[in-house]
């Protein structure tokens, strides 16, 4: 982690807790604090109004209390957890104050599973709470996005600035063996994604991390779950809000590339310095060379039909000094041949590929309402997001209702339903978006992106590509939409006082369709044969697939309390999952015209392709809880569920699914009174119990194998086995134990939470080696095992809770690391999978000519996935005499597809003939000087050293918020720590591997011949055909420090006064601005789009699509 890193987040941390420790002191005036029941309340904190913070006190355990720095008409502030805060004038005779609950903080329980509730001082389990205002703030397409750094444990990696994406979200290191797992999501009691929610139809969202909470949903919920509550109407009010924010979005780029004069500068300097090419094709028809014509037959060369008028670089004459009169182009002198170039410096593929700034608008109308027969809740809402490339966008529609009836005295309804369509342009430049924002933006820049004629003039690669983008975009139609609806019925049954019952249905119906077709477009110069360089192809896609997923459940519900000290609940239900899927996709080419977008138009034959499928899956489930608690003191919860899955074979589809859990609130007991001023509230509590993984490995035909056709043998048709029957396959397990402690310190000012948790995941699903005579080269098998041990720390208090000023601070982080525990038995050391041999350091022998080596990297049975393995840059020659005169490097290129020749040394280069000469080349001064792990003076694929770990080990968010009556600012920030990202991009470009393709800024930092200077190696053509100083898979100087501190949101709100509005129709008016994606404060962001990690194999090294810097205006209207 890079000093500078950890100085600022823990300077940030030591000042937030700094400034949570102000605590009160004793103090004098007599009197009593008391319930609405006259009970008396106990710590409850006493303040003079405009006094000193230092003045205050707390009751005492009958509820009194001694102010003695009050005086006769001091107005004394009266306030505690769980109560509306008094104030009361104090005219010198003893007070008798009575404290109203406080109704938001009583019914803001904690929503636990299946619509149960508890108040969180109860909680025996790591839940978290998202509320409604950490959702809205900004402008988010995934409502997942607003959860990055608000919950300790929660990994949101947002590694994507398409409009349409969606977060990795991963709860304490997941189960997988790199990491992977996602938490289950649940919405109104319905199993679905986020990934359509209009943020300002939740009320809240709860994350249930331990295994005490989550054995309830048995076999889905070892990776966590998470619970979206959408709102509903209240009795006794009514209101309708009209919610508006529009955003302007600003492309931050990921790479810095040159322009043109630099381009040819390095690049044709680049071509001179390597003998492993020629230097023909610096005069020839090349981005970089000045074979290139302006003029054809006494007219403007077109680059559409002449492939020597694509690239803007031509040897100066004369009668083209015409052309410097224009801006773009310019006149430079060639750094090999000494003479004057004229070249393009126009537009290039950024200026048209690129919008910045693009545009979001975010809106959403709801009303409200309720009596004491029955309440709702409807929402219309409607966004639309332009990504920064260029036509990549998206749109969303949604519809909410949530209605509430009571129907008679012992029955009530509760009924929703949603709708949401989304539809959404891709980036069309058909290989993705690393490649959109690497290799397409790195076209070189002497391209003559438009022709004398203002058209669109392609790259002479004939790759759609690698041309301007607008090329494609303009011929292809795209017609992505997906529509979901939920519907969900609910009906509760009061059959005792004490006893309830409820029945739940839920369907889940989401349709997806896309369609393109792609019209007659130019992707070429155009020679003598005509049909060259135009793609008439008239591409054709369908896609259609329907998932139906309904949810049924009856659950049975008793509370009691006894003797007044024992509260009992208890649950006991049952539930039915059906999940069905069904669709088709067909695709064709060659109509006759481009002109209709009809399969029946396509050619018949082999160019047509056709598919459809269906499958259905069911989960059966048993499950129950029961809770008992002692004078609130003493707590203890027991939680079951029994899953059978269709999928398994029936004798292992059933499994159980236990967890347990107990606290201890010790701030009830009679010896912490004494300690009741500082140490409000303090519990402990433990849980253990087990999950269960339903493997995506497990597919539709795994158990019982699959047919496939073969096409014909003798004449006939041919069905042949494809996958072997795995009958064996069962459920993935994780057993959980946690344990933690909540506090509540000066009056509650300060809460914090610690908890330790061990997760042991087995059975995983992993494929084993079988013979090869089998037919088959593997064989899915119960046999690994995973271990993650984590802590968490959670920090929130009030620092500032006057009048006017308010000043509260969160912060969480956590701890988390994987470990492998065991694999299948394949015979390798460690039961490896994958993974490579490296040196022991300096373990060479020169008796023997040996050195001891050890396996790293892939999956190995004791180690932590992730590890990056790699060469070590140890500087860089700076002249002969620094270079080992026989060193001999025989490396490969790995990734960069290398030549691999040999390098020597210049004491054994002197030595060779012409013919040992071949493939071979000289470390010289500006090449690097490699680390010999193992000290035999060769350097080979062997002489690596751990460079770190994919996988971050800290996590965890900072959130601020200040107000001065009614102006607000708040900050919100989170942060990944202790880890390593591979770039590959930056060594692609600074090896010059892609031939013509331009290069970094970055290139002017290489080393310099003349000077000896230079951060990074010489910069020649095609480094990997020649010595390799970039092109190996990895390297020290293309691994950096990926920590970092997302500046995520920053925003400032304006309230107008209540008493503005009397004579309007409005109740409300808030308005705001908003920063959002502000930068990160990272080694790794300043040569990557986004440092933020997915998973121990997917860590970016291509780069990304960048989150765009967001300045968000918007405002809430109530009425």
């Amino acid at each position: 982690m890079s000093k500078s890193l950890k100085t600022a987040i823990l300077c940030m941390l030591f000042g937030v807790l700094f400034s949570l420790g102000a605590s009160a002191q004793p103090g004098v005036c007599r009197g009593t604090v008391l319930d609405a029941q006259g009970e008396p309340v106990i710590a409850a904190s006493v303040l003079i109004r405009g006094g000193q913070l230092s003045q205050g006190v707390i009751t005492d355990i009958d509820g009194k209390f001694v102010q003695p720095a009050a005086k006769a008409g001091d107005v004394l502030v009266i306030s505690c957890i769980g109560f509306e805060t008094a104030e009361v004038s104090w005219n010198g005779s003893p007070l008798e104050i009575v404290l109203r609950d406080d109704a938001n903080l009583l019914e803001e329980t904690v929503i636990t599973a299946y619509g149960g509730k508890t108040l969180r001082s109860k909680l025996t389990n790591s839940i978290a709470t998202v509320s409604n205002e950490t959702l809205t703030s900004g402008m988010h397409n995934n409502v997942a996005s607003s959860l990055a750094g608000a919950v300790a444990g929660l990994r949101v990696s947002q590694t994507s600035g398409n409009p349409n994406s969606a977060p990795t979200i991963v709860l304490r290191g997941g189960t997988g063996l790199d990491g992977s797992g996602e938490p289950l999501v649940i919405v109104d009691g319905a199993y679905r994604t986020m990934t359509d929610i209009n943020p300002s139809d939740i009320e809240s969202i709860e994350v249930l991390k331990d295994a005490g909470a989550t054995a309830i949903y048995g076999a889905r919920a070892a990776n966590g779950v998470i619970i979206v509550t959408t709102k509903r109407g209240q009795e006794g009010t009514s209101s309708i809000n009209l919610r508006a924010k529009t955003s302007a979005n600003y492309m931050k780029m990921p790479y810095e590339y040159m322009d043109s004069e630099n381009y040819l500068y390095w690049m044709r300097t680049a071509h001179n310095r390597a003998p492993w090419v020629s230097n023909a094709s610096l005069s020839g028809v090349q981005p970089y060379g000045t074979g290139n014509i302006y003029f054809s037959d006494g007219a403007v060369a077109d680059g559409n039909y002449n492939a020597k008028a694509i690239w803007g670089v031509f040897e100066w004459e004369p009668d083209l000094d015409f052309l410097l009169s224009s801006s773009d182009w310019g006149k430079m002198t060639d750094p090999v041949t000494g003479n004057p170039i004229i070249f393009w410096r126009g537009a290039t593929t950024k200026d048209i590929n690129i919008k910045t700034p693009a545009f979001s608008q975010d809106y959403t109308v709801d009303f409200s309402g309720g009596n004491n027969k029955g309440s709702y809740y409807a929402s219309l809402g409607y966004n639309n997001t332009e990504g920064n490339a260029v036509d990549n966008k998206y749109k969303r529609f949604t519809f909410t209702f949530n209605g509430d009836y009571k129907i008679r005295e012992w029955l009530s309804s509760n009924s929703s339903f949603s709708f949401s369509n989304m539809s959404w342009v891709p980036i069309l430049n058909g290989n993705g978006e690393y490649y959109y924002f690497t290799r397409a933006l790195s076209l070189p820049p002497t391209m003559r992106i438009y022709n004398a004629y203002n058209e669109y003039n392609p790259s002479a690669r004939n790759s759609v590509s690698d041309s301007p983008i607008g090329i494609y975009n303009a011929a292809r139609e795209v017609d992505y939409d997906r529509d979901r609806f939920t519907m969900s019925q609910t009906f509760n049954f009061r059959l005792a006082r004490d006893l309830n019952f409820k029945v739940f249905g839920s369907w889940f119906l989401e349709d997806l369709w896309q369609e393109s077709f792609t019209h007659n477009y130019r992707y070429g110069p155009w020679s003598s044969d005509t049909s060259t360089g135009m793609s008439t192809t008239h591409a054709s896609y369908d896609y259609y697939n329907r998932n139906l997923n309904q949810t049924y459940n009856a659950v049975l519900n008793y509370n009691r309390t006894f003797a007044q000290m024992h509260n009992v609940s208890a649950m006991l239900g049952g539930e039915f999952l059906d999940y069905y899927t069904k669709g088709f996709s067909a695709s064709g080419r060659n109509a006759p015209t481009d002109e209709f977008q009809d399969l029946a138009l396509t050619e018949t034959g082999d160019t047509r392709d056709m598919d459809s499928w269906h499958a259905q899956q069911r989960v059966m489930s048993g499950f129950g809880k029961a809770d008992y608690d002692y004078d609130g003191k003493y707590l203890l919860s027991v939680v079951f569920r029994y899953d059978g899955y269709s999928r398994l074979a029936r004798e292992n589809r059933w499994h159980l699914f236990p967890g347990i859990s107990g606290g201890w609130i010790i701030s009830k007991e009679p010896f912490m009174r004494p300690y009741l001023s500082t140490v409000s509230f303090a519990k402990f509590r433990m849980s253990y119990g087990a999950n269960g993984v339903l493997s995506s490995s497990i597919g539709n035909y795994t158990v019982q194998g699959d047919y496939r056709s073969y096409g014909d043998y003798d004449g006939s048709g041919t069905t042949l086995l494809y996958t072997l029957p795995n009958p064996g396959l069962r459920w993935e397990q994780s057993w959980t134990f946690e344990t933690g402690i909540d506090l509540g310190l000066w009056q509650n000012r300060l809460n914090a939470n610690l908890t330790y948790y061990n997760r042991h995941t087995s059975d995983k699903i992993s494929s084993i080696t079988i013979p090869s005579h089998t037919g088959y080269s593997s064989f899915l098998s119960n046999n690994g095992e995973v271990k993650n041990t984590g802590l968490e720390i959670e920090l929130k208090g009030k620092i500032i809770d006057g009048r006017d000023w308010k000043f509260s601070a969160g912060v969480n982080a956590s701890y988390n690391v994987n470990k492998i525990v065991k694999l299948p038995d394949n015979g390798n050391e460690l039961n490896r999978q994958g993974g490579y041999q490296v040196y022991v350091p300096g373990s060479y022998d020169p008796l023997t000519g040996k050195s001891e080596m050890i396996w790293v990297g892939g999956y190995q049975e004791g180690q932590r996935p992730g590890d990056i393995y790699g060469f070590k840059a140890l500087g860089i020659y700076r002249s002969y005499d620094d270079i080992p005169g026989f060193r001999v490097d025989t490396s490969t290129g790995g990734t960069f597809s290398s030549s691999n020749s040999t390098l020597y040394g210049p004491a054994i280069w002197a030595t060779l003939s012409d013919s040992e000469k071949t493939n071979a080349w000289p470390i010289e001064p500006g090449d690097v000087n490699w680390l010999d792990v193992n000290g035999d003076g060769l350097i080979d694929d062997y002489d690596k050293v751990k460079l770190g770990n994919t996988v971050p080990k800290w996590l965890g968010g900072i959130n601020l918020n200040a107000s001065w009556k009614n102006l607000s600012l708040s900050a919100k920030m989170d942060f990944a720590l202790d880890y390593k990202i591979v770039d590959y991009n930056t060594a692609w470009a600074l090896g010059c591997m892609q031939g013509t393709f331009n290069s970094l800024t970055l290139t002017e930092q290489t080393y310099n011949p003349e000077t000896g200077e230079g951060r990074y190696p010489i910069y020649v053509y095609a480094d990997q055909l020649g010595k390799r100083n970039y092109a190996r898979t990895y390297n020290s100087m293309f691994v950096y420090e990926g920590s970092y501190l997302s500046f995520r949101e920053v925003t400032l709100s304006y309230s107008i006064p209540a008493a503005s509005l009397e004579k309007t129709f409005m109740r409300a008016v808030n308005v705001y601005v908003s920063g959002q994606n502000l930068g990160y404060l990272s080694e790794a962001a300043k040569y990557l789009g986004s440092p933020e990690y997915l998973s121990a194999s997917n860590y970016n090294a291509w780069g990304t699509y960048p989150l765009p810097l967001s300045v968000i205006i918007g405002g809430t209207v109530s009425f």
